[in-house]
């Protein structure tokens, strides 16, 4: 399987894993049909990566928030508000697939946007307790919300799981938030050129890929339109 491959409007999307030299990383990527959406930037910090308006318009928590925050030893990434909640709980309920049981799907209806979450240890270059999951709206039932989330108590070099909020065309939105494994065959610092290009050129708004063996986001490789 292609690791980036994207469908036409893949909404948000997020991958953690090594790449073939068994570098750790985190990459998260923004579209956007509207201008709102598309009026945004990816801000990195030293310990958190911001999702902020450029447009100088009112703040709007599905839209602007904080995507990641890290520790010393660990990181939360995802698409809204629910990595600030996750990391302030996190030193009393560390183990994440429970935490995100107690989340739901966006407030956005018709779509019922997916809040797809991801969270690992890290010890040097190794990627332990990866969860990657979400919060979406379960098919036959949409006022209930369903948790798929995968779990690896270790994460191979040449290997990510990823997953989108969305996996159909701007005009027809299909929610997605299903995590998969993927290879990765290509070097870290290469992954944002990858993602960028399978995004539809008019839909794209931000990528950024970060090196998760340093004590902050330090190393990063980014692309916005």
């Amino acid at each position: 399987m292609n690791a980036w491959t994207s469908p036409e409007y893949p909404g948000r999307g997020l991958a953690v894993g090594r790449d073939a030299d068994g570098v750790p990383f985190f990459a998260y990527w923004l579209t956007g049909r509207s201008p709102a959406s598309q009026s945004r930037e990816l801000v990195v910090n030293d310990r958190e990566l911001i999702v902020r308006d450029t447009s100088g318009g009112p703040v709007d928590d599905l839209r602007h928030y904080t995507a990641a925050t890290r520790g010393d030893d660990w990181f939360i990434l995802g698409n809204g508000t629910q990595v600030a909640a996750l990391t302030a709980t996190r030193a009393t309920h560390p183990d994440l697939q429970l935490a995100l049981r107690q989340l739901t799907y966006e407030p956005d209806p018709p779509i019922r946007t997916p809040r797809i979450t991801a969270s690992a240890v890290l010890r040097d270059d190794e990627l332990t307790d990866v969860v990657v999951g979400s919060a979406r709206a379960y098919g036959g039932a949409p006022e209930l919300t369903e948790h798929p989330s995968v779990y690896l108590a270790r994460i191979a070099p040449g290997t990510a799981v990823t997953t989108t909020t969305y996996d159909g065309t701007a005009t027809a939105i299909t929610t997605n938030g299903r995590p998969v494994t993927v290879d990765v065959s290509r070097s870290w610092a290469s992954v944002t050129d990858a993602i960028w290009a399978s995004l539809t050129p008019s839909l794209r708004v931000a990528v950024v890929t970060v090196r998760l063996d340093r004590d902050i986001f330090a190393d990063v490789r980014t692309a916005a339109r």
